[in-house]
């Protein structure tokens, strides 16, 4: 799932989660493009903020091939 599909069905903002994680909008706004992986107690609290499984996130999920 992606993150701005699961923070527009909850109907917040970039604005409003990224205040609430205490990151800059830009921040978050390159998480949810998938520029920039977040740290894990960011992931989390994202997740927290959107009640997802942090594991179902397409912007984290390992994109290198299995062995």
């Amino acid at each position: 799932m992606k993150l701005k599909a699961v923070r527009e069905k909850k109907g917040l903002t970039q604005e409003h989660v990224s205040r609430a994680v205490n990151i800059s909008l830009k921040h978050y706004q390159n998480i949810e493009h998938g520029i920039t992986t977040p740290t894990v107690n960011i992931a989390l609290h994202i997740c927290e903020i959107l009640n997802v499984d942090p594991r179902k996130i397409d912007e984290w999920k390992d994109r290198r091939p299995s062995v």
